[in-house]
Formats: structure tokens, sequence, C-alpha cells
């Protein structure tokens, strides 16, 4: 089988190009290019669940990406719309994925273009390794170098897709009066730079100079510690004078998110999504603050169990940037995303402004504006052969991009935090041709030609199309890059971006990259780190002018968005927020998202769904329980909707919540810990597998991992038991009860090393 793939893939490399398919364009009026004016802003949040069923490769490891059989976080995409007019409404959708494909961008697109534009939606991954692979088209994102098992689903594009969809129309249906504010810091201390050697190359070691008191090594000064955080506070309906509480933030951040091991085979959002979590249980409580003691004299209040105050962590210049970690596991994401979390949570929490303006009913008083404007510009590019608009003395031969894209022999080696087992196969050596003089010098060549077999030699077999989109929002402008600048990269795009704005009260205007934006194209680095061809610049895919020509488009768009008038500079290629349609190709097309149509139903299952087993796992330090059970087929078992796991009364059945074990104030949240925290399966406490079948179902377990606060919740409940919800009208699947002083046996040997995910066969 893997020789007939190898033998296709190479037949269709010997084509031009093969089984070409057409992205639709859009048909959208061009926008007015006069630059916006200020206008009351309107903001609304929601999230969308897009954890997939176990079953679908990971991405982002190569060859590396394994086939996932269960998750330990759940991924969601947290969407914001905000409007100052219907004519220049904005989606911002911050997803815990990987990247963006072309394709999911345009499919999102057609399903919210009632509400938004291909123009104004913007959508950007965290960049988390253990998301879903399959929903990127091109060859070399869905071939045999992508993951171990490859493929191009369309299904998992359409899950995506329509998911994402959802949550900006619920955003939208949210919309309400809204004041914001922008809050530009620095985090020091999390992160490094993890391609030294390069970056030095560029003469600035220091492009941000941390405070004299703190003592940090090459790698951790050599980093872009900008931590930017857009803060959105509702507003009542008539007046707009009162702030009730925290629509939600976007907190913009250079880190990799990748803590878990290239092992992973476990779906999760990593550092970002635990950063996440815990913004938005702080946002819950800012709303139990606020309300709990008001909740009799503030009409919104009696609607604040409705509102869901979302936190989008999304990456900048991450391209060589790495956290700083003591170990590769899940814990250590959540230590990792925590201290993010607290940093970015600094901003609001320490403010004595926020107090003020409580008080004064003047949102002002804060530096929150409800009059501001809102504008993007949108610009797409074909990048093979594409010129550079002013070629800079050191271009030389490289003033335009490579006809084709190519992967450098030290992409194989993977990052020198995630290396990979590729690197065991290719020979030893400079990974520089010094002897090379085209396009790509000084690029040494993946693989050889064995490259051009597994991906193919044809233009489509690589991302072709890019999208370029500058947002701004009041005095601050982003720029969302398709793939992953480095530090210098991301300065250069800034500079040139600041050089052309202006905030038109006199303010300073500020400037940020969002990476892993509306499309995937890898790295973009500097000429200078190029030529080191170090892990980053090997990934750079159209050569060395690659990072040139992304400024020159933001430049473009900048000088779009103050009035210029740049038709002339764009020649015959698309207008400023045009989608057009333009040729791609497809990997090959596999099954991998799970079909619930060739899954029995769960009342049909011969093999009855029952508890099989459970046990406490002897840890000094922390309550854990582990339970195995037989349920219906991943696509048959509720994961993406709501909480499928989750702790409950044996009494009731109510839900066991972190807080349980505090009385209730007047308002229906509690204060003193997460308002809307449950003990189930949306946190970060449950890790969960399918191990097999078992008969015509499947054998699936949970460990149950407490922390203190949870465990006296527990020990306040009395008996309780773990629950795994099925499908309406179908009996969930619970387990035997225990209380904290009748805890279930003790886990055996077997039982052990089953629950911690070794051989199947160990089952106890």
């Amino acid at each position: 089988m893997r020789r007939l793939a190898t033998a296709a893939i190479a037949g269709c490399a010997a084509l031009a190009a093969c089984a070409l398919h057409r992205m639709p364009g859009t048909a959208e009026p061009l926008p007015d290019a006069r630059p916006r004016l200020r206008g009351l802003l309107q903001a609304g949040a929601a999230r969308a669940d897009v954890t997939p069923p176990p079953g679908p490769s990971t991405f982002g490891l190569g060859p590396d990406s394994l086939v996932t059989d269960g998750y330990w976080s759940r991924l969601y995409c947290r969407a914001f719309v905000l409007e100052t007019s219907p004519q220049d409404r904005v989606a911002v959708v911050g997803c815990d994925l990987h990247s963006v494909s072309g394709i999911l961008h345009r499919r999102v697109a057609e399903r919210v273009r009632a509400i938004v534009p291909t123009s104004r939606l913007f959508i950007a991954a965290t960049h988390t390794h253990a998301g879903p692979a399959h929903y990127f088209e091109t060859p070399l994102y869905a071939g045999a170098m992508s993951t171990r098992h490859p493929g191009f689903d369309s299904a998992m594009v359409d899950f995506l897709a329509s998911r994402i969809a959802g949550a900006i129309e619920r955003a939208f249906a949210a919309r309400r009066p809204a004041a914001a504010r922008w809050v530009h810091s620095t985090a020091w201390q999390l992160t490094r730079n993890r391609s030294l050697e390069a970056f030095e190359t560029n003469g600035t070691l220091r492009l941000f100079q941390p405070p004299p008191d703190l003592q940090l090594s090459d790698e951790e000064a050599a980093i872009d510690p900008s931590l930017h955080v857009l803060q959105l506070e509702a507003l009542d309906e008539e007046t707009r004078t009162r702030m009730l509480g925290p629509v939600g933030f976007i907190v913009l951040f250079a880190m990799h998110p990748n803590v878990v091991t290239v092992r992973n085979r476990l779906f999760g959002a990593d550092t970002h999504g635990a950063a996440s979590r815990f913004l938005e249980a702080e946002l819950r409580r800012a709303w139990s603050d606020r309300c709990g003691a008001a909740l009799k004299h503030i009409p919104d209040c009696g609607r604040v169990a409705d509102l869901d105050p979302l936190a989008a962590v999304l990456n900048t210049n991450e391209g060589d940037v790495a956290p700083v970690l003591n170990a590769n596991t899940t814990a250590e994401a959540v230590r990792v995303g925590r201290t993010l979390a607290e940093r970015a949570w600094e901003t609001y929490a320490r403010d004595p402004a926020l107090m003020r303006a409580h008080a004064t009913r003047r949102p002002s008083d804060a530096g929150f504006r409800s009059s501001l404007v809102v504008d993007s510009r949108y610009l797409e590019a074909y990048l093979p052969g594409a010129p550079l608009l002013s070629p800079s003395a050191a271009a030389s031969k490289a003033s335009r991009l490579c006809p084709i894209a190519e992967l450098g022999a030290a992409s194989g080696h993977g990052a020198t935090d995630h290396p990979v087992t590729l690197d065991a196969l290719m020979e030893r050596g400079s990974d520089v041709d010094a002897r090379r003089d085209d396009c790509h010098a000084p690029k040494k060549r993946l693989l050889g030609p064995l490259q051009g077999l597994l991906v193919g030699t044809s233009p489509t077999k690589y991302p072709t199309h890019a999208p370029f989109a500058l947002l701004r929002v009041d005095d601050t402008w982003l720029s969302f890059v398709p793939g992953e600048p480095t530090v210098q990269v991301g300065a250069a795009i800034n500079a040139r971006v600041l050089a052309t704005v202006h905030a038109e009260d006199g303010r300073p205007a500020h400037a940020a990259v969002v990476g892993l934006a509306n499309a995937y194209f890898q790295y973009l680095t500097t000429r200078r780190e190029y030529a080191v061809q170090a892990y980053e610049g090997a990934s750079t895919l159209y050569g060395p002018a690659s990072a040139e020509y992304f400024e020159d488009r933001f430049s473009l768009l900048a000088r779009s968005m103050e009035g210029e008038n740049i038709d002339a500079e764009l020649g015959r290629g698309p207008k400023i927020g045009e989608a057009v349609a333009f040729p791609y190709e497809l990997g090959p097309e596999r099954v991998r998202f799970p079909r619930a149509e060739s899954s029995p139903l769960l009342p049909s299952l011969e093999e009855p769904r029952r508890q099989r087993g459970l046990c406490h796992l002897p840890r000094p330090r922390r309550m854990e329980l582990c339970f195995w059970w037989s349920d219906g087929a991943p696509a048959r078992v509720p994961i993406s909707n709501g909480p499928w796991l989750e702790l409950v009364r044996a009494d009731n059945g109510e839900t066991v919540r972190p807080c349980h074990a505090r009385p209730p104030l007047d308002s229906p949240w509690a204060k003193a810990c997460d308002p809307g925290a449950a003990i189930d399966d949306r946190g970060l406490d449950f890790e969960t597998r399918v191990r097999g079948r078992a008969g015509d179902a499947w054998l699936w377990s949970t460990v149950l991992r407490l922390s203190a606060e949870e465990w006296q919740s527990v020990q306040a409940a009395g008996d309780v038991r773990l629950r795994a919800s099925s499908a309406q009208g179908v009996a969930p699947v619970d387990s035997d009860a225990f209380r904290a002083s009748a805890l279930p046996p003790a886990c055996s040997e077997n039982g052990i090393r089953f629950c911690l995910h070794e051989a199947e066969e160990e089952r106890p």
C-alpha cells in the first residue's frame, strides 16, 4: 500500500500539475478607500468547541506527528465581532489549532458572508502541535511528510468550518455596546530565543532592553517581550456610561505554545489554551465581584449567567521564540500557561484607574473608549516568482521570490526545542550548500531529489496564494501574517507599518504582528538569518527575499488605510479587498475524521455500555482517579458537544463544582473561585483515551487529577460518581459511587499501567 502511494505521488510530480481545483472567489464590493471615522463600538464574543473525536493525526511535527487516541484538554475557537458601523465590521477568531489553511479560511467565509466578507474575516491559530491535521489542502501539508498517517479529509474542514462559523454567528448575535482599551506591556523570563546563532547575525542582539535588575541569559534577552492586551468592556444599553463587566480579552504574545512531547497522542491546547482558561476564570470573577452585591440594582446583571467572557491568546513574532521549560509534560504546559495568564491579568486587575472608572461611571477614566476607529485592509498575492516592490541593495539576485517553494535540510532536523526522528535518517555535515547560486541559495535541499518524489515539483504542491490583512483597532495596527515571522522580521513589519500610520488625536501609534493567520506559509526569516540555514531559515519556503516581500505588502496596506491610491503598484494583480479565485492542488484524500454513519447507534450495541473498572492511583501529592468503561465509537460519543465526562453528586446528578464547599452569595455566582467552573472535561483535569474495541462497543478510560480546591469540593459533596454522558435520550454511563472517606480501591500494578496508557494488552 505504501509503495502504491509513493508511486502515485511520483507520477503526479512528473506532470506539471494534477488534480487541480479552483478556490472560489467572491463578488463582494470593494471597500471604500477612505479612512474610517470614529464610531460607537459594538462587541460580541462566543466560543466553539473544535475538539475532533480521536483518530485523526496531530499536526506540526512532520512525520513525527502521531495518530491520536484521546484528549487532555479541549480545543476551542474564540470569536470576537467588532464594529463601529456595518461597513467596518470585522470578525477576529483565535483557534487552538496548529495553523489556518487557506481552504478553511474560505469555507468559514462562505458560511458567514452575511456577517462579514472574506476580507474582514481574520482567523489566527495558537500554533498548538496537539491540534488535528487533515484540513490542509496542499500536498506539502497533506502528503507523506505531513504526519505518520497523512491525507486531506474534507469532513475535517467542514467540521472545523461549521463550528467556527457558528461561533461567529453567536458573537454577532451577542453584540452590545462596549468600550475598549489597549494595554501595551512586557513579559520577560517566559521565553528564550531557540535560534540564537541566526538571530545574532542581524547585528542587534537586544531589540528590546530588559529591566536592569533581571539576570537574563543571551537566549532570554534575544526575544520580543511585548505583551499586548485588547480589553473589551460591556456598557449599559441606555447611557453607555456604566461599565458592567468584561466582554473579553485578546492577548498577543510571542511564544511557541509547544510544551508537550513529540510522543504525544492526545489532542490538547497546550500553553495558550491553558492561559485562556485561567484568564476566563478571572473574567468571570470580575462579573461576580461587580454583580454579586448589586444584582437587584443593575438590570444587566440579571443576564450575567448568559454571559461568557472570553480570552483569546494569539501569537505574534514567535518564529524563533520558545518557552522556558522544566519538562515536556501537560503539567508544565499548564504551569507556563498560568504564568502567561498572570502577566496578562496584571494589566487589568492591578489598575487603580478601573476602580475609579467604576466609581465615576466614566470608562474614559480607565482609558477605555466607546468611540473609536475600527478599520481594515486586505490584499492577496500569488507568491511564486513575485517581485519585490523596491529591492534593497542587498537583494542582488534575490530581488523576487523563488518560482517554487522548497524545504531546506535543516527543516528535517526539527527545531532545537523539538528535534524529530527524520534527523536520524539524514546525512551528517553542513546544512548550507555553498555551491548553490540560484534563488534558494545557500539552502541545502531536504532529502535531495527525494523531496520532489515525496512532495512534487510543481508550484501547486506547495501553498502559493497568500492573504495579507491589516486591522486597526483604536491606536493599534495588527498585521495578520500567514506564517511564522522571527523576532527580527516581526519588528521589521511593525516598523514599516508605523512609518506610515498615525493616530488622529496625537497619541502614539502601536503595531504588532499576528502570526499563523488565514493561511500557512511556514517561517519568515531575514536574509542574514536565512543564510545561516538553521531550522527557521530552512523552513522559509520562497527564499531569502520572503520577509522583505511580506514587509512590502503590509506597507501597501498601511498606505491604503491612510488614504493613498496604490492601484498602480498593484498592477494587474488582486485589488485591495478582493478575495480572488485561484487554482490549488489537493493532497491525497483519505478518510481521517471518524464517521458516525460507519458506527453502530448507542442503543443497538450488543456489548452493554457500562463501567469496567474504577480505582485511585497511589499519588502522594494529588488525588487521581481512573475510570474505564465500554461505550460507543469515537464518532458516536459527544466529545465535541458540551461536557462529556464529569464528576457528579450521586444523589441528584448535579455536577460538582470547585466552589461546592463554599456558601453561595446572593448572586448565582460564587465569588471565591471560578464562578463558571465545574469538574468536567472542559477544564484541564481529565485525560481521556479510547483503548480499542470491546465487542461491538469501544473501551474508554480517563484519569481525573483533582486539585486541592477540587478535593475540598469532593469532601463537601458526599457520595459522588464519574459520569460519561451520552446523546439525548440515552442513559449515561456512571461509575460506582464513592466519597472522600471511602475511595475506590487502589489501582493494581496492571491497573496503574493501563490507566497511565501503556500497552493495551495490559488491561486490568
